[in-house]
């Protein structure tokens, strides 16, 4: 969601700068620099940098120049001048001398003079031309980003895929091995006691029940499934940063509960690799729309 954008454009009656920034962000958040004539266009440009921006911190700027044949009416508040005028006269009828006020005095006094509201209506095309040349600027140099992140994400779902694999060819192993602790336990539990033929059987369907509970293969599965739909994802036109986000979530979870039922026997490389991908994914999915 970074990036930066620039443009400018020129008329016979103005130049206008634009320059847009964006930073990471869960929603989409606008911050615009721009001179007060420009406020009615506000909705126009809100609603042109909803079209290329949907997520992230957005800064713009905005900068104009007159050109030296537009010329801004000015008009002259008389009642304020003659104000001046007589506030004069009677300070000279206090000191005795007599004070003239000059035109050059009155064009030095600011509220004699005011600056009318400049018609911005011309400059609305040209205005909204060059924010959307900006945004433009600014949608080409996040997509180059994007396709970067695009096959740093490949290169670490590979490699979650790879240690997976590794983990399917010793699946029927580490079941074997989950349940020769669990019947240990139970034995070392059992040792020295008599006890009931229907409590054995019924400790018997305990034990296994808890063996079918220690299957990782669907762990397994469902980490390859949202990997498959983390790479579908990847090649959509549309906005994907949250589901993204959503997925790498879901794909702790799964690690998690497998290297949970693993966790009493020595195979936590495999489980510390995956979390490691895991986690170097959901960093950099937050730079993701």
């Amino acid at each position: 969601m970074t990036g930066y954008g620039k443009c400018v454009k020129r008329n016979e009656l103005i130049e206008i700068s634009v320059e847009i920034k964006t930073l990471n962000g869960k929603a989409l958040r606008t911050r615009f620099s721009i001179p007060r004539i420009f406020n009615p266009f506000l909705n126009e440009i809100n609603a042109l940098v909803s079209k290329y921006i949907k997520r992230g911190d957005v800064d713009l700027y905005l900068y104009y120049r007159l050109s030296p044949d537009v010329t801004v009416p000015i008009s002259v508040n008389y009642a304020e001048a003659v104000k001046y005028v007589k506030a004069a006269e009677r300070i000279g009828a206090i000191s005795g001398r007599e004070i003239q006020v000059s035109l050059k005095d009155l064009l030095s006094i600011p509220e004699i003079f005011v600056k009318e509201e400049l018609e911005v209506e011309p400059f609305k095309e040209i205005l909204l031309g060059t924010i959307e040349c900006a945004l433009k600027e600014l949608d080409s140099a996040r997509k180059a980003e994007g396709e970067k992140l695009k096959n740093y994400f490949l290169e670490r779902l590979e490699r979650i895929e790879s240690t997976l694999l590794d983990l399917e060819k010793q699946v029927e192993e580490i079941e074997e091995k989950l349940f020769q602790k669990l019947k240990e336990k139970v034995q070392k539990l059992l040792k020295g006691d008599e006890f009931p033929e229907d409590f054995t059987k019924r400790l018997e369907l305990e034990v296994a029940f808890l063996a079918e509970k220690q299957d990782v293969s669907e762990e397994i599965s469902r980490l390859k499934a949202h990997i498959s739909r983390f790479r579908e994802l990847l090649k959509s036109e549309e906005p994907v940063g949250k589901t993204l986000d959503f997925l790498c979530q879901e794909m702790h979870r799964e690690i998690n509960t497998l290297g949970n039922k693993i966790k009493e026997i020595d195979v936590t490389d495999p489980v510390i690799a995956i979390k490691t991908e895991i986690a170097r994914i959901k960093e950099q999915v937050q730079n993701v729309e």
